[in-house]
């Protein structure tokens, strides 16, 4: 008899499989609770294409990939698939052999990650993040920003001073990215003749996007909305913040 055991992510084997299982790319907490829906799939793909080296992760970019070499597949899964419906763990087991069948299971594939965008962890990784520069440190500076909004929801964004694109006609100070929950910080602002409140306002600003999101209808997007643009002024030293750009806007535009 042909006993199906698999080597876990906890380097225990598990029975019920033949190939592997890997939850290695998964952060502890997430990795604790997605066990039993990675084996339960596990079982599934095995039981239509025989041994899957299955991988969980949490790959920002490719969702899926699969592979088939030595008479295996290994298959790699975003965590949104571990509990997929029936009709998307066909369409996977379509692509790993090939099949076109009836529909696309590429076009499958791609409606369900729509679906589950949500789900996709954009944040970068630590290494990426550059947050302490010559003068300022920005992860002190956004916690003052955050305390001043004092939103639960804004715990979990991340600072970096950005890129130095000199030789533009226009600067733009700072940026937030949504899906990064991300805020980028011009580094050109790394200078002892900046101001710290100045600083701090760009973050603020930055802030305010992911407490006030973008307004659209059929004709217009609208970043800067009425309770942004009030909330903005609700900073201690928005008047001052506001003169100082000005006076010193060309200095910046200047830089060669």
């Amino acid at each position: 008899m042909n006993e199906r055991r698999s080597k876990g992510e906890d380097g225990q084997t598990e029975e019920g499989t033949r190939g592997s299982l890997d939850l290695s790319d998964l952060a502890d907490a997430r990795r604790g609770e997605s066990r039993q829906p990675a084996r339960r799939l596990h079982r599934t793909l095995e039981d239509h294409l025989g041994t899957v080296d299955l991988v969980i992760t949490d790959n920002r970019r490719r969702m899926v990939t699969t592979r088939f070499r030595q008479e295996r597949r290994e298959i790699r899964l975003h965590h949104m698939f571990l509990e997929p419906p029936t009709s998307v763990v066909e369409a996977v087991v379509k692509l790993s052999r090939g099949e076109a069948g009836d529909g696309d299971p590429r076009e499958t594939l791609r409606s369900y990650i729509r679906t589950n965008r949500e789900r996709i962890q954009f944040r970068p990784a630590d290494d990426e993040l550059k947050p302490k520069g010559e003068h300022f440190d920005l992860n002190r500076l956004l916690k003052r920003a955050r305390g001043l909004l004092d939103e639960p929801e804004l715990d979990d964004i991340a600072i970096t001073w950005g890129r130095d694109g000199r030789g533009s006609k226009t600067i733009r100070f700072g940026s937030f990215d949504f899906d990064q929950r991300l805020i980028r910080v011009h580094p050109a602002l790394d200078e002892d003749w900046v101001p710290r409140y100045f600083v701090e306002f760009i973050i603020y600003h930055e802030l305010l996007h992911a407490v006030c999101p973008p307004e659209e209808d059929q004709q217009n997007r609208r970043i800067h909305t009425d309770e942004f643009q009030r909330l903005e002024k609700e900073f201690p030293r928005y008047e001052e913040a506001m003169e100082w750009e000005s006076e010193h806007l060309q200095r910046f535009l200047n830089r060669t």
